[in-house]
């Protein structure tokens, strides 16, 4: 799939992803996907966007910005920043970072224990940790 068809195909799933997270019915893909609430950067605008992840032992949430030149929610958190997700249902505080060097590698290998058919698109990506409870 081109970039442009993708990015085409997000704009058009993710308010409906969306709207699953919101409901009642979240169990259908709760398991995989949180939705995240934050605040742009620059702008101060509120995003709400659908993120897989996977979860740390110590309850940490991992997500990855693949092709991070082409994404910007990530941006947000490369200082750290605080932002809400609803987790199977549950709206919750965090604090996200972007990790680098041996915790991106560690946060990594989580990521990809879950997912491991990501391997070959991980390589460049960002990636971001998020602690419950401290948003």
């Amino acid at each position: 799939m081109s970039g442009t068809a993708g990015l085409r195909l997000l704009r058009l799933a993710n308010p409906l992803v969306r709207g699953v997270l919101d409901s009642r019915g979240h169990r259908l893909v709760s398991g995989r996907l949180v939705l995240l609430a934050y605040r742009g950067r620059r702008s101060g605008r509120e995003h709400r966007i659908p993120l897989r992840y996977a979860e740390t032992p110590a309850g940490a949430l991992v997500a990855v910005a693949v092709r991070p030149e082409r994404k910007q929610w990530w941006r947000a958190f490369s200082g750290g920043g605080t932002a809400l997700v609803t987790l199977r249902g549950q709206l919750i505080g965090v604090r996200g970072v972007v990790v680098e060097g041996a915790d991106r590698d560690a946060a990594l290998r989580v990521y990809l224990g879950r997912y491991p058919r990501s391997r070959r698109i991980t390589e460049d990506a960002a990636v971001v940790v998020f602690d419950a409870g401290t948003g």
